[in-house]
């Protein structure tokens, strides 16, 4: 009877339970019948005594010879439950702490040998039940990840697909999951990484400084820098940080470079310095080559013009044409007899209605603050260091306002 019972079954047969059942009246649990206590207990009792404990004996024999069919029953339940819940390790599961009561042979039942034989059939095996599991939500998870619109938008939207948290709570398995995922992955990052690289260095190797190609490929940068990096510090996106801070770097050094050779700076005996007077009737410093510099970035071009039979002027607008302004110098003086250029009234119609207002929002740029270390650096001379809050002294215009009021310029220019 022990040998045809089924170890198929989602828990293990207990020998108290199979034994009360086989021997009905004539089982009777407690200690061995010693002869020291034998001889007041009748004949029946020593009897059933001595069925019942051959009876412990011989299914706990049964289990432990077929214990291979004990294992393969656990490993089933196993990856049953490790299908939904998060996977552990293989000694974690077999030893019941994921297992619950089900397979777990509990010491108060079970004798140490068949708890140790059956943990350590099931610990053998239960790696690769788990790895199975596991195999099967990483697979998912890639296929996911392939799935993904390979756009920029896409990409940041979805973080750069960073593996997602796959319940695998086993060290080991859990690294080379994640090693496997990022090979994975890797390949869509860098064809959407390779992309934007491409599409930047087509927009900043454009021959045409300070238009609109150049604007937008800084903006893809400037997004690049304020979201992607922090959502990956994958290599693709590295490259990507480097090719846009190089290409800034080179695009702002060469407009710069080209904007002041046609400045005509020369024509006004050099960069002296100048001045603006501000709303509050002040003069105000103007560095003529840094405000050159920062408005041809930002796609503007300013030139000098002279005339034997009036005054310089410079005039700015947009480089791609539309409504541009002029501004009249005459030479003054400051304190301790300094000549200086001095910048009079606005003429023309332009977001921007003041010359204080103007050159002050000129000397700055959309993306940064000074761009007198990039004048400097091209090889042109520049005067008193110059701020925004100082230009913008007495005049009542923000930052936001400035940056509002050139876009629109810019704009109207297309």
């Amino acid at each position: 009877m022990i040998a045809l019972l089924d170890l198929s079954r989602p828990a293990i047969p207990k020998a108290g339970q199979v034994c009360s059942e086989l021997l009905g009246p004539w089982y009777s649990a407690g200690p061995p019948l010693l002869d020291t206590n034998a001889a007041p207990v009748d004949a029946r009792t020593r009897a059933a005594r001595g069925l019942t404990i051959s009876c412990w004996n011989a299914v706990n024999a049964h289990l432990l010879a077929n214990k291979d069919v004990l294992v393969s029953g656990m490993l089933d339940w196993i990856a049953i439950r490790a299908a939904k819940e998060s996977i552990g390790t293989a000694r974690g599961w077999c030893t019941g702490y994921g297992a619950q009561d089900n397979w777990w042979p509990l010491r108060s039942f079970y004798p140490d040998d068949l708890i140790n034989a059956v943990i350590a059939g099931c610990t053998a095996r239960a790696d690769a039940v788990l790895a199975k599991a596991a195999e099967t939500r990483l697979q998912t998870a890639i296929a996911t990840a392939e799935r993904s619109d390979r756009t920029l938008e896409a990409m940041v939207a979805a973080k750069w697909l960073p593996m997602p948290n796959l319940g695998i709570g086993d060290p080991a398995l859990a690294r080379s999951a994640k090693e496997r995922y990022e090979a994975a992955v890797l390949p869509i990052r860098r064809q959407v990484t390779d992309e934007i690289v491409d599409n930047l260095e087509e927009a900043y190797g454009n021959k045409i400084v300070a238009d609109k190609l150049i604007r937008t490929a800084r903006q893809a940068c400037n997004e690049v820098w304020s979201k992607t990096l922090f959502s990956s510090q994958d290599d693709g996106m590295r490259a990507i940080d480097t090719s846009c801070k190089s290409m800034e770097a080179s695009f702002i050094q060469r407009a710069c470079k080209n904007a002041l050779d046609k400045a005509g700076i020369e024509t006004l005996g050099g960069p002296k310095l100048m001045t603006v007077a501000r709303a509050n009737g002040t003069l105000g410093p103007v560095d003529y080559n840094t405000m050159v510099c920062a408005a041809t970035i930002d796609g503007f071009a300013v030139t000098t013009t002279t005339s034997w039979f009036g005054s310089p002027s410079i005039t700015i607008g947009p480089a791609q044409g539309g409504v541009s302004v002029n501004l009249k110098l005459r030479k003054a003086s400051r304190e301790g007899g300094v000549e200086v250029w001095a910048l009079g009234n606005l003429e023309g119609k332009a977001p921007l209605t003041t010359a204080s207002d103007l050159v002050g929002c000129l000397a700055t740029t959309l993306d940064r603050n000074d761009p007198t270390p990039v004048v400097r650096g091209v090889g042109f001379a520049t005067g008193a260091v110059v701020t925004l809050a100082d230009l913008f002294n007495g005049s009542g215009m923000t930052t936001f306002e400035c940056r509002d009021a050139k876009l629109r310029w810019l704009e109207a220019a297309r």
